[in-house]
C-alpha cells in the first residue's frame, strides 16, 4: 500500500521533532509510523473526529499535556467525494466540507492559544484549491483553506503566528486514483491543458513532506500559497 502525505510528513519531521499524530480511521497505519519513526524522539498518536469540535478541543490539550506544548501544527486531515454540483447531496457536500476545511479551522483554532507567539502552521491544499476541478467540493474545501490561511496571517501575524498552505497537484498515493477514475467517469480533459513538463505527473508524498518542513524552518514566510505541482499551474 502506498502511503499517504500525512505519513511522509509525520515520518520527516520526527527527525527533529517530538510530534503528535492524529488519525480518525487507521489504528495499523498510525501504530507503524510510530514503528518507523526516529528513535530517540517522542512520537504519540491521537484518535480524534475533526469534525468534532469538543474532540478537538480534547486532543489539543492531550497532546499539550504529553508534550509539553506545541509549537507546529499540520492540518493535512482531507477527504474527496468526487460528484457533479448538481448529483452530490448535501450530506456528501457537507461531509467533505466539514473534514477538509471545517475540520481545520476547529484545530487551529483550538491550537492558536497554545502556538504562540512564534508557532506554526502548515495548512495541506490541493492545485484544485487556486485552479478548480469538476469536483467543486473538494475544490471549494480547498480554496476555503487558503483564505483562511491569508486570514490568520492578517489577525496573528504581528504576534509572530506563521501560517502557510503547501498545495500539491496529483499525489501519487490511492486518494489520486479515485480523483483519476473519477474524471474519466466524466470526460474531463481541461488537466491536458496544465500538464507538466516533467517526467513525472504525480510527485511523490515526501516532496510535499519536504516543503512542510521548510515552511516550517523559514521564519520569513507568511500566508504562501507553496506549489508543488510539476509546473501545471503557476500564481
Amino acid at each position: 500500500m502506498r502511503g499517504g502525505v500525512g505519513r511522509s510528513v509525520a515520518l520527516t519531521l520526527t527527525e527533529d521533532h517530538d510530534i503528535a499524530i492524529n488519525y480518525r480511521v487507521s489504528d495499523e497505519a498510525a501504530t507503524e509510523v510510530v514503528e518507523l519513526a526516529k528513535k530517540g524522539s517522542n512520537v504519540i498518536t491521537v484518535r480524534t473526529d475533526v469534525c468534532n469540535p469538543e474532540a478537538v478541543e480534547s486532543m489539543i490539550a492531550e497532546v499539550v499535556n504529553d508534550l509539553g506544548g506545541l509549537d507546529a501544527v499540520i492540518n493535512n486531515a482531507g477527504i474527496i467525494e468526487p460528484d457533479l454540483v448538481t448529483d452530490i447531496d448535501n450530506q456528501q457536500w457537507d461531509q467533505v466540507l466539514d473534514t477538509n476545511l471545517i475540520g481545520a479551522f476547529y484545530i487551529t483554532r483550538t491550537a492558536i492559544p497554545h502556538l504562540e507567539p512564534d508557532g506554526d502552521i502548515v495548512l495541506i491544499s490541493s492545485i484544485g484549491g487556486t485552479g478548480g476541478t469538476v469536483d467543486a467540493s473538494y475544490a471549494a474545501s480547498k480554496a476555503g483553506l487558503h483564505g483562511l490561511t491569508r486570514s490568520l496571517v492578517r489577525e496573528y501575524g504581528d504576534r509572530g503566528l506563521q501560517v502557510n498552505v503547501a498545495a500539491p497537484g496529483p499525489v501519487e498515493i490511492e486518494m489520486n486514483d479515485t480523483i483519476v477514475k473519477y474524471l474519466e467517469a466524466v470526460d474531463f480533459r481541461g488537466h491536458e491543458n496544465v500538464d507538466t513538463q516533467l517526467p513525472e505527473y504525480a510527485c511523490q508524498p515526501e516532496y510535499i513532506a519536504h516543503t512542510v518542513e521548510y515552511l516550517l524552518e523559514n521564519k520569513y514566510i507568511y500566508g504562501e500559497i507553496a506549489n508543488i505541482n510539476g509546473g501545471m499551474q503557476f500564481q
